[in-house]
């Protein structure tokens, strides 16, 4: 999967999922501009790059403020002359974007939570396609979440957003196709990213791990991996999709893998889970 030449946007490129996508670019030949808040971190990660010959750089972009949105994706043609790759891959925390069951919703909740997680991907879209024609085509892979496809208990905008973002990947696809650009969307289970390791109860992170049928969670270098397949020549024909990196969880009966478990003696191990935190 070379990007040997290629140019990449990757949103919330200085932590979790977002770094292991810049830090595998780079190191397969792509020039990579790193669109964060995060100034610290992606300072340090540009650093990092630099010195094994990668190419990066960081522009500070708050996916909330469209006019940020436009800068990143004219930043990254003024720096390296073209555009070829878009990685809708920010996420925003709850205290920033808050969430709730229905009944609790305020129309400020979900605009923002709505506004963080589908309404930035769209204006990144909306800004990168024109660059990736200009260049001859492209591709866009946006990070989508399994609670775009179950219902979860208080994350209602959060799982309006992501299913969204499958029909907005669809609509791109479509609409964009014939312009040689794809988009597809990669869809984590539960993933031990820094944030997650930090503010996930180990009960909470230990009910994931039970419910995955795999016997690890995803690191975000298992998610990138599939994002950057997902946005490489090796995927050439898959276009509009969105692809379940979940280690399984979504692909059984709730109630069947305890018992399944249970008929074949046997037992949850503890050992792996505390692994792969």
């Amino acid at each position: 999967m070379s990007f040997e030449g290629r140019v990449a946007v990757v949103t919330g490129g200085a932590a979790g999922i977002g770094r292991s996508i810049v830090t595998k670019l780079a190191a397969e030949g792509a020039s990579v501009v790193i669109a964060d808040v995060d100034e610290a971190g992606a300072a340090a990660l540009v650093d990092a790059i630099e010195p094994s010959r990668g190419k990066a750089r960081f522009v500070r972009t708050d996916i909330l403020v469209e006019s940020d949105i436009a800068a990143m994706i004219e930043h990254a043609v003024q720096s390296f002359g073209r555009l070829d790759l878009l990685f809708n891959n920010a996420g925003v925390p709850r205290t920033i974007a808050p969430d709730s069951e229905i009944a609790e919703m305020t129309g400020e909740k979900w605009r923002r939570t709505l506004d963080a997680h589908l309404t930035s991907a769209m204006f990144g879209c909306h800004y990168a396609i024109p660059a990736m024609i200009r260049a001859g085509g492209g591709a866009i892979v946006n990070t989508s979440s399994a609670s775009a496809l179950a219902a979860t208990l208080d994350l209602s905008a959060y799982s309006a957003a992501k299913a969204g973002l499958h029909a907005l990947t669809r609509e791109v696809a479509v609409t964009y196709g014939r312009d040689n650009i794809r988009c597809n969307a990669v869809v984590p289970g539960a993933v031990m990213t820094e944030r997650g390791r930090a503010t996930l109860p180990p009960d909470i992170i230990r009910l994931f791990a039970e419910e995955t049928p795999l016997p690890r969670l995803a690191s975000p270098d298992n998610i990138a991996d599939v994002a950057l397949f997902l946005a490489s020549d090796a995927a050439a024909m898959v276009t509009g999709q969105a692809l379940l990196a979940d280690g399984g969880m979504m692909a059984k009966l709730p109630y069947w893998l305890p018992k399944m478990r249970e008929t074949r003696g046997e037992r949850f191990d503890e050992t792996t889970y505390r692994a792969n935190r």
